[in-house]
């Protein structure tokens, strides 16, 4: 497993975005998120394109000289299949080649990605939410047996996955969410996941059967925290305010009235979710968000008939579980 980036690194990481935001600045501002997108100053994609792994992973759509962008679109194109979340054993593996030559990548550049390269990686990873659900959150013993870069992707009774290390994953989101709308993104992705687990539990559950899925997806949620408190630190305070505004609105933007929980318990507590953060975040968004863990389980509790009680100490123990999650991911990110 990769070691984390060392506070050299880390620095330096910080002296490379403070210049390109004083850049941003003289430009005016307005476009800063534009200019970042921008195929110059390739980095990481000229790292990818030379990676063997890379090569196969894109398999026909490699060629020589591909652009950022077009590398972008390729992954996509190899890794995501016509049904959301579904994967071929084939494009589980490209999945898993782009992950690790995205890895390597990263030790090059000081935890650089280059800004055009990370909503269409965000996009791939979001049809992962399962596999990275597994990977960043309570812990699964199957997908760490497979995280090694030996061990290839997989089949069984449940469908296709894939898994890297943790820490390895960790970084990659973490170089992924410079962008706002590629956090948001990878956010989403993970709250429909976290949906998907809510609501799968029976009415009348009690024991682990009930208290288990919550703390998997406040693990997850904490660790996504995480990234979002490690972006906005890295970026300073003006560009940090900018990325935590942007995030929030791609978060509440179009928010529909939510269905019933017995017509669609999934958009119920997605759509319920999302709306309590529009209320509760306007003033503080990022610690609105940290909360999200806590509010999804509120939601899903109230749905479910839970006696006060419970629902009260289930989202405690949310409260709880998703702080340990960020603090500790925190830990592996500095």
């Amino acid at each position: 497993m990769s070691e984390a980036p060392s506070p050299h690194v880390r620095r330096s990481r910080r002296v490379a975005l403070i210049a390109v935001v004083s850049c941003v600045a003289v430009a005016g501002g307005i476009g800063a998120w534009l200019l970042l997108g921008s195929d110059a100053n390739p980095g990481s994609c000229e790292e990818l394109l030379k990676d063997k792994r890379v090569h196969e992973a894109l398999g026909g759509n490699y060629k020589a000289g591909l652009s950022c962008s077009e590398l972008g679109t390729a992954v996509r194109k190899a890794t995501v299949g016509s049904t959301a979340g579904q994967h071929s054993l084939p494009q589980a593996q490209a999945m898993k080649d782009v992950l690790m030559a995205v890895e390597d990548s990263l030790e090059t550049t000081g935890g650089g990605l280059d800004p055009i390269l990370r909503p269409p990686l965000a996009e791939s990873l979001a049809d992962y939410a399962a596999d990275t659900d597994a990977i960043l959150g309570i812990g699964d013993a199957e997908y760490v047996s497979n995280s090694s870069y030996s061990k290839p992707a997989w089949e069984d009774a449940d469908g296709v996955h894939m898994a890297v290390p943790r820490t390895s994953l960790l970084r990659t989101v973490r170089a992924v969410s410079e962008d706002p709308t590629a956090y948001t993104t990878l956010r989403i992705a993970a709250t429909r996941h976290a949906a998907e687990g809510l609501a799968a539990v029976e009415r009348g559950a009690d024991g682990a059967e009930l208290t288990a899925p919550p703390a998997r997806i406040a693990r997850t949620l904490g660790t996504l925290d995480a990234v979002a408190a490690d972006t906005r630190r890295d970026l300073g305070e003006n560009q940090a305010a900018q990325w935590e505004r942007d995030v929030f609105e791609g978060l509440t933007e179009k928010t529909p009235e939510s269905p019933s929980y017995s017509k669609n318990p999934v958009d119920h507590l997605v759509d319920s979710w999302r709306r309590t953060l529009s209320a509760d975040g306007a003033g503080n968004s990022a610690t609105a968000l940290e909360e999200q863990s806590a509010d999804m389980v509120s939601a899903w509790g109230k749905a479910l008939g839970l006696d006060s009680t419970v629902q009260n100490s289930l989202r405690e123990d949310s409260l709880d579980d998703s702080y340990h999650a960020r603090s500790d991911a925190l830990r592996e990110l500095e």
